[in-house]
């Protein structure tokens, strides 16, 4: 009875000390990765375009052309973007001179998707915003200070333009 015993416990000691293959062996567990993109643009160019027309000449022949770029990125695949200006129009006068903005966008740089690996960052789409300004010829100016010297100096207006995505 004793040999039965030994042999008895000796099965049931091997038996806790092997591991069990039901707790090695997990099934698949699913789980979900949720986001939510909120898209956005911004502006990267450096400094304050400017619209220069030059020096007009009172009466000139020819109409005064300009233009100033606006680089902005943005998430990629959205819709080409709306302009709006300040006033509701393009249209503005500057030393009695009336000019006209127009604005135009075009993906310079079509960005690159995401990748599932570490370091697969994806990258913008860059637009490039084309400021076009026109000055109509013939016009005769307005030096409002009274003198010839005022007038030829440099005028600046500040304008805004909101683009909307």
């Amino acid at each position: 009875m004793k040999k039965i015993l030994t042999s008895i416990f000796a099965a049931a000691m091997v038996a806790i000390a092997a591991p069990s293959t039901q707790a090695a062996t997990l099934g698949p567990a699913n789980f979900n990765v949720t986001a939510s993109l909120a898209a956005a643009c911004t502006i990267t160019s450096v400094g304050t375009p400017v619209l220069a027309f030059g020096t007009y000449t009172a009466f000139q022949a020819a109409a005064a052309t300009a233009t100033a770029p606006i680089t902005i990125q943005c998430s990629r695949s959205l819709a080409a973007p709306t302009f709006a200006f300040d006033g509701g129009t393009g249209y503005g006068v500057l030393a009695g001179l009336n000019y006209n903005v127009t604005a135009a966008s075009a993906i310079t740089t079509t960005g690159t998707a995401a990748t599932a690996v570490a370091g697969g960052v994806g990258t913008a789409d860059v637009r490039t915003i084309t400021l076009t300004g026109s000055m109509a010829a013939g016009q005769a100016g307005d030096c409002a200070a009274g003198n010839a010297a005022a007038c030829a100096a440099v005028q600046t207006a500040t304008r805004t333009i909101t683009i909307t995505y």
